[in-house]
């Protein structure tokens, strides 16, 4: 069953900014950036930045369907330091759904491309940040850690 959980008067605008930020900087060492070779829904990071435009022009935090779109074929080497930061950052946002999480929302899409961009796959997430380091622990230790410590510090202001 999906939820929808587009905006309503009484929900909080997320703020993305940090996470854009982070999703700028992965492109801004892109070789393809600015080139006719950049194709945005054809890269992860491109992909990315598209889902949360949408949310930040729309305020429609599911996206049905966008699940399916992700490029998980793009086979780009990305900076491993920028891709963790990006993930932390989505965890930071994350509403902590649970039985309601839903894999077409924008916090979601992002994480999801960023861990193909790391592992070339995604990690099935169980609604919760704690569930979820669990799974990641198991890839990647020291990328657990990074996401907590950055997780606790819960600050989504811009750099």
């Amino acid at each position: 069953e999906v939820y929808d959980m587009s905006l309503t008067s009484s929900d909080t605008i997320l703020d993305f900014t940090h996470l854009s930020q982070s999703l700028n900087e992965i492109c801004s060492i892109c070789d393809l950036e600015g080139t006719a070779d950049c194709v945005k829904s054809k890269c992860l990071n491109g992909f990315s930045r598209i889902v949360v435009d949408f949310y930040k022009a729309k305020g429609i935090l599911n996206i049905s369907g966008a699940e399916t779109l992700i490029p998980s074929r793009d086979y780009k080497t990305y900076d491993k330091d920028l891709l963790t930061t990006a993930i932390a950052d989505t965890c930071k946002l994350c509403r902590q759904c649970r039985d309601n999480h839903a894999d077409n929302c924008v916090i979601s899409l992002v994480r999801n491309s960023m861990e193909y961009a790391f592992w070339g796959e995604s990690i099935p997430y169980p609604g919760n940040i704690f569930e979820y380091l669990d799974l990641v622990r198991d890839k990647d230790t020291e990328v657990a850690h990074y996401i907590m410590e950055n997780y606790r510090k819960k600050d989504n202001s811009p750099k």
